[in-house]
């Protein structure tokens, strides 16, 4: 079976199309770009022949399930949330409905390629960190701004905070010798300092960092990284046919 998952996250929109789990070809677009496109190129941009479509989009995306549904009619699956009847999942929140389907996915995805407790990282827009015992349980987590979004927040709620053109931000850890360079070092020791702290206090648990800027992190924390996770959890629900 050939399967085409769409990741609508909040930033982009990226996609697979696996044949038996194996990735035959991938791509990406930004939000601002494909709402400029009509239905026939945002049908041109993904491959037609799939036997499922299925979509997870923390976004409403309204005319991106229109456009899809146009072309892959039955074939194509919304997920919005988690899915209430997934068996190998025990939610922690009062409301399952309210967890990121984003995070879910991960946790899904992880799962596929570790049986131990883990802690799983998905460093994007915002930054998540989430906690699931060895028996699936979730068992909570952190949300903080990523990367971008916590730099864009100094910098537009502060006045004297401000990002000077003839300045440069930095991936690294050091003290900053501008305000940009203060700004993206101090960004990014927070979410290095996060990720460590919840290490510190689950050590039994595995970490696995996701996420468009999690390369930079893994390497930072020695860890695994795995660009695919939401992608692997959507492929791990087709498999086992808990789509309906």
């Amino acid at each position: 079976m050939s399967v085409l998952l769409i990741d609508a996250g909040n930033s982009r929109i990226k996609w697979q199309w696996r044949k038996a789990g194996v990735v035959q070809a991938q791509g990406g677009v930004a939000h601002t770009d494909l709402a400029q496109m009509s239905d026939a190129e945002v049908g041109r941009l993904f491959p037609a022949q799939c036997d499922r479509v299925v979509v997870a989009s923390v976004r409403d995306n309204s005319g991106l399930h229109q456009s899809l549904h146009a072309h892959y009619g039955a074939r194509l699956h919304w997920l919005a949330q988690p899915v209430s009847a997934y068996p190998a999942f025990v939610h922690c929140y009062p409301d399952p409905a309210r967890l990121g389907v984003d995070r879910w996915l991960a946790m899904l995805g992880a799962r596929c390629h570790c049986s131990s407790a883990l802690i799983v990282a998905d460093a994007g827009t915002a930054l998540t960190v989430d906690l699931m015992s060895a028996g699936n349980h979730h068992d909570g987590g952190f949300i903080v701004p990523g990367l971008q979004l916590a730099q864009q927040a100094l910098f537009n709620s502060t006045q004297r905070v401000r990002p000077y053109n003839d300045e440069q931000a930095a991936q690294q850890l050091l003290p900053g010798r501008d305000t940009v360079g203060c700004v993206s070092s101090g960004v990014y020791r927070q979410q290095v300092a996060l990720v460590r702290s919840v290490q510190q206090d689950y050590p039994q648990h595995l970490l696995v960092v996701t996420g468009g800027d999690g390369l930079w992190l893994a390497t930072q924390l020695g860890c695994e990284y795995r660009p695919d996770l939401v992608f692997d959890g959507m492929d791990s629900l087709c498999a086992g046919s808990f789509l309906p």
